[in-house]
């Protein structure tokens, strides 16, 4: 009997066959939320309010920056603030660009707020104005009142005499007693300005009202998203 031949050439190697599947791309651990820069006038008060706002929220993917301490209370500088941190995250190149800038500001009795408010819609951002300051939305928070107030101490006066005692702008605590009430504020804010000013959009022309309410609802809308 003639011995087998060897085999020519190099053995093949062993390839496993591998189940052919879709290779999809594959969703992200964490949804991006938003970013959201939000500058007010004052280093307290609303600072206070909105920091303490976006981690109730638990805004972890979103980026809601407070600046106030550095850019002082003329609306001008608060819009100058916000426009040179818009200008240096579109240069940065760790950091995306913001979605939305709220601009905070107070009516009160500032003289030079058109050139603001002009200012900041050329550049894309968002003017929030409370008339005559912040203290109106918490006192929406309580009651729908639609009472003119000449100034932001009177605001003030009432808020403290009527719903929240000892009340003061250095406190951060006021978010922790209005907060449950937020709905309530928001659907006080929305008929004031519908039942009183008829939707006018520059609330310098309304006493008493605010757009607050548009920016807490952007960060309950991004916090929804998120979950």
């Amino acid at each position: 009997m003639a011995p087998r031949s060897k085999q020519k050439g190099k053995p093949k190697k062993f390839r496993p066959r591998i189940k052919e599947r879709v290779l999809g791309r594959r969703k992200p651990f964490l949804t991006k939320g938003k970013s959201v820069l939000i500058v007010c006038e004052d280093s307290k008060s609303s600072c206070f309010y909105f920091d303490k706002f976006r981690k109730k929220l638990r805004l972890s993917t979103v980026q809601v920056e407070i600046c106030g301490k550095e850019c002082g209370s003329a609306p001008i500088s608060v819009v100058d603030c916000a426009i040179e941190k818009k200008n240096l995250v579109e240069i940065s190149s760790i950091r995306d660009e913001y979605d939305i800038i709220f601009c905070v500001i107070d009516v009160d009795t500032h003289t030079n707020l058109k050139a603001a408010m002009d200012k900041a819609i050329a550049n894309g951002l968002k003017i929030i104005l409370s008339n005559p300051c912040v203290e109106y939305w918490y006192i929406l928070h309580f009651e729908k009142t639609g009472k003119a107030f000449h100034t932001s101490k009177s605001v003030e006066a009432y808020l403290k005499k009527n719903h929240i005692k000892g009340y003061s702008k250095g406190s951060d605590k006021i978010f922790d007693v209005i907060y449950p009430s937020t709905a309530r504020a928001i659907r006080n804010s929305k008929a004031i300005l519908r039942d009183q000013h008829h939707n006018e959009s520059d609330l310098t022309k309304c006493n008493p009202s605010t757009h607050v309410h548009l920016v807490v609802e952007c960060l309950n809308g991004i916090a929804k998203e998120a979950n």
